[in-house]
């Protein structure tokens, strides 16, 4: 009793040591973002040199007057939510029909999108950009829109959450004279929310710390998302870590404020993603 009692305690201090070593990277930069100090690494040589004299909010405002970023807040907004969008529509759909609709081709497709889950995103890129360009979107936000509406692993995570989805419900709403697409709006989807929140986090946050597709795709400066910004700050001269930092905490803000919102959801949703009829 007393070794488990023992092993516990130590296992939660070893978790906390463990979270503590991860959050510190996030709350130095938070932290940096309201240091004055130019050279910010070299004037931190204990842990007492870590929290600044005074706070200031320079670094913030450098931010926003520097560069036009409320605009690139914008752009990036509308490539995560278009994104979101065309994700769970088309991904939805499909693993709905892969999940629950018989038909000639299934179990392949299936297989397919299976084995196309080990090729990187760097694998189809220069073939992706080809198809952008023939389409004359480059430079465009359909650039960074439309080529992210499908996805193998989105698709993989809604079929193996409907195939719990019970046939009865299904069956019912056909007996009742529902279409399948019917059946899929009024009976699935309000069954399926925790999963759709799930793949509406994963989207969202990937989609708004992209950098490679959009430095591929987007040459004006009016089309750049937040990512893309930032660099304008990496590179200036003189090099200012603090306004750095300050960058980095404006753009991580959004995304901490959208996961802490839906946790709730992200987690049950990940929860039923169990390996059903693999």
């Amino acid at each position: 009793m007393v070794r488990k009692r023992v092993t516990k305690i130590l296992l939660y201090v070893l978790n906390t040591a463990l979270g503590l070593l991860f959050l510190f990277p996030l709350l130095f930069m938070f932290v940096s973002a309201f240091n004055p100090a130019r050279t910010l690494p070299s004037q931190i040589t204990s842990l007492g040199d870590f929290l600044p004299a005074y706070f200031t909010f320079d670094n913030i405002v450098s931010v926003f007057t520097r560069i036009p970023m409320l605009r690139y807040f914008a752009n990036t907004l509308l490539y995560a939510l278009g994104t979101v969008v065309g994700v769970l529509i088309v991904n939805g759909m499909a693993g709905y029909a892969l999940a629950k609709i018989n038909f000639r081709g299934n179990r392949v497709i299936y297989n397919f999108i299976v084995i196309m889950l080990i090729i990187p995103f760097e694998g189809i890129t220069l073939a992706l950009y080809l198809v952008v360009r023939t389409l004359g979107l480059l430079d465009t936000p359909l650039a960074v829109i439309l080529p992210s509406f499908f996805s193998c692993f989105y698709v993989f995570m809604f079929r193996q959450f409907f195939l719990g989805v019970p046939n009865a419900l299904i069956e019912a709403a056909e007996i009742d004279g529902a279409s399948p697409f019917g059946t899929y709006i009024k009976i699935v989807v309000p069954t399926a929310v925790p999963v759709f929140i799930t793949v509406f986090i994963l989207e969202f946050i990937g989609k708004w710390g992209d950098y490679y597709w959009p430095m591929l795709t987007l040459t004006s400066e009016g089309w750049y998302n937040v990512q893309l910004a930032i660099k304008e700050f990496s590179t200036a001269s003189p090099y200012h870590w603090g306004t750095v930092m300050a960058s980095l905490a404006v753009v991580t803000v959004p995304v901490l404020v959208v996961f802490l919102c839906l946790q709730r959801y992200y987690i049950e949703g990940i929860a039923t993603q169990g390996i059903k009829d693999m």
